[in-house]
């Protein structure tokens, strides 16, 4: 049986409980938790195939979250939904998303464009078609028809 190795700078992630995992191909990532006493708003990474522990420099924008939400896209992004922010007694509604693997230049253009032309979000289909916006990306929206 292998034995987890250790980040060469930060060791192990501290235990935790209720805390966010998701996995993107061979990697899973955990986010967040709870110790009793700290809440964490720290990132780490664990190879699956070597076991290899692995910090990452993202960490929440609140001070810490336990009991919240996290998914990730096929193509990287992790979003982070809600939780407890204060021991018990104070729960956030925030979002936040963190690309865990470089993302294409495309999705990246597309997204930025998304953020500057929010307008684009209530033209119909027909209509971003027709402005030349590929049929995958204009699906990434909701539209009327």
């Amino acid at each position: 049986m292998r034995s987890c190795r250790r980040d060469p700078q930060f060791g192990f992630p501290a235990a935790r409980r209720c805390h966010s995992l998701v996995q993107l191909d061979r990697s899973a990532y955990i986010c967040g938790g709870y110790d009793g006493h700290t809440i964490f708003s720290d990132l780490w990474m664990i190879d699956l195939i070597s076991l290899q522990w692995t910090h990452l420099p993202a960490s929440l924008p609140e001070p810490g979250v336990y009991f919240h939400s996290a998914a990730v896209t096929a193509d990287g992004l992790m979003v982070v939904h809600g939780g407890v922010v204060q021991i018990d007694t104070r729960r956030s509604h925030r979002v936040f998303a963190v690309w865990l693997r470089l993302p294409s230049l495309r999705l990246l253009c597309w997204q930025k464009l998304i953020e500057t032309q929010s307008c684009m979000l209530h033209r119909s289909r027909q209509c971003l078609l027709q402005a030349g916006i590929p049929p995958d990306l204009v699906d990434t929206i909701s539209t009327s028809t």
